[in-house]
């Protein structure tokens, strides 16, 4: 499949055609115009990356190289391309992705759950809201849309948020427990307009895997969640996270291989992080060791020869080594999330509110979190994880404090406030 990117967004940029081409596993780009001695080889090294690690799947004639990727080529993909240039090359900050969630309701009680609990100033979202806030975001550069929850299968209106976005500017994504994810709901997932699903699994045996999640048979409705989504053909990952217990002990390497046998195109490894239930539990983040360890195994299963699943993991991401420099820590940076209540926050692992969507547009709101002087910069390490960060935002939050708290109300009273931008 063959595509001409025009990147319309950036004035000198608009008479430069990029036309990408899927040969294969691969990709191949033909740059033609002004810039195309500038653009072209930055978008190749790129394209060359991607290809050197093979596809994934193919999605309507395109390929996938991740589930958090547009297939490419795709319009989709050719506005990601362009929300990069802006950001890296124009320093004008465009988000890639966001995360809304749809609900606060779960069936399930994760010891590791990072879901505020209902707001007390705020009802939950409605459909009208929802749909103008994806809007919204699409008009800001996003290009890929991430339901959450909660557990979004409880939405009754999820199949119309989905609906809602139209596919040639951007994918959707709906994380889900799969409890409900039977072969009807997963049929209507697809004719909705999901691009893939992305199942939580915490470990591999089933017991074990129950207990932290609460839920007693929920290894079992995952196994039968992958296979149903896989039978209509929706792109399929499995969630997880990664303990230094975890890692040591191999349950991490068996989640992969559980992966592997269900037929799941991709694993995701966020780290262990001290946030919701775990706020003040900053004894539980990765070691270096762990990390060490973590990174070889990534590698061992994203061997070219190997084919999927594919791992992608949060350590490597915010490693600051090679391509993963592009994106660190990726909280309003490459994206953003919306509360089931309406707020803004960097990551829906960040406790903070930069305003309620309610008040005011998303525009304003990245605007106002991308000037922020503790997200105006790029950083590699997740925020998150950085004591110094922590020390000033996170562990002030009283013990009792709804959450999100609103950045103001942290900040207000402090001498010691970062430098401005």
């Amino acid at each position: 499949m063959r595509l001409a990117y025009h990147l319309n967004k950036i004035p000198f940029l608009k008479d430069l055609i990029l036309e990408v081409e899927s040969q294969g596993e691969g990709i191949v780009l033909h740059a033609v115009g002004p810039w195309a001695e500038v653009v072209a080889p930055y978008l190749k090294n790129y394209l060359d990356w991607l290809s050197s690690r093979g596809a994934l799947a193919q999605y309507k004639g395109s390929n996938v190289y991740s589930l958090y990727l547009p297939p490419i080529p795709s319009q989709a993909h050719a506005r990601m391309v362009e929300g990069i240039i802006q950001t890296f090359f124009l320093k004008k900050p465009t988000p890639q992705a966001v995360t809304i969630s749809v609900t606060n309701d779960c069936q399930c009680q994760c010891v590791h759950c990072s879901v505020p609990g209902p707001s007390q100033i705020y009802p939950p979202l409605s459909l009208e809201e929802i749909n103008r806030v994806v809007e919204e975001s699409i008009a800001l550069g996003v290009n890929n849309i991430t339901f959450t929850g909660g557990e979004p299968l409880l939405c009754s209106d999820l199949e119309q948020c989905i609906s809602a976005v139209p596919q040639e500017l951007a994918v959707v994504q709906v994380f889900t427990n799969g409890l409900t994810l039977d072969l009807r709901r997963a049929l209507s997932l697809k004719a909705a307009g999901t691009y893939a699903v992305q199942i939580s699994l915490d470990s591999p045996d089933p017991e074990e895997n129950d207990r932290l999640r609460g839920k007693k048979g929920a290894f079992q409705s995952v196994r039968e969640a992958v296979a149903n989504a896989l039978q209509v053909d929706l792109l399929v990952g499995l969630s997880t996270y990664a303990t230094n217990r975890s890692i040591e002990d191999g349950s991490l390497k068996r989640i992969v291989e559980l992966a592997g046998q269900w037929g799941v195109h991709e694993v995701s490894v966020f780290d262990v992080i001290p946030t919701g239930r775990l706020l003040r539990r900053e004894e539980i983040m990765l070691t270096a060791e762990s990390r060490k360890s973590l990174r070889k195994l990534e590698l061992a299963s994203n061997k070219p020869t190997k084919g999927p699943p594919r791992m992608s993991t949060q350590s490597w991401t915010n490693s600051g080594r090679g391509f993963a420099k592009s994106f660190g820590c990726l909280a309003g940076n490459y994206q953003f999330h919306i509360s089931a209540c309406g707020d803004l926050m960097p990551c829906d692992f960040t406790p903070l509110s930069f305003g309620n969507v309610r008040n005011h547009s998303v525009a304003d709101l990245w605007k106002k979190l991308t000037s922020h002087p503790a997200y105006c910069r790029h950083q590699d390490k997740c925020r998150m994880q950085s004591l110094e960060f922590r020390n000033q935002y996170i562990n002030s939050i009283p013990l009792n404090a709804h959450l999100p708290v609103l950045i103001e109300e942290l900040e207000s009273g402090k001498d010691d406030q970062p430098s401005v931008c």
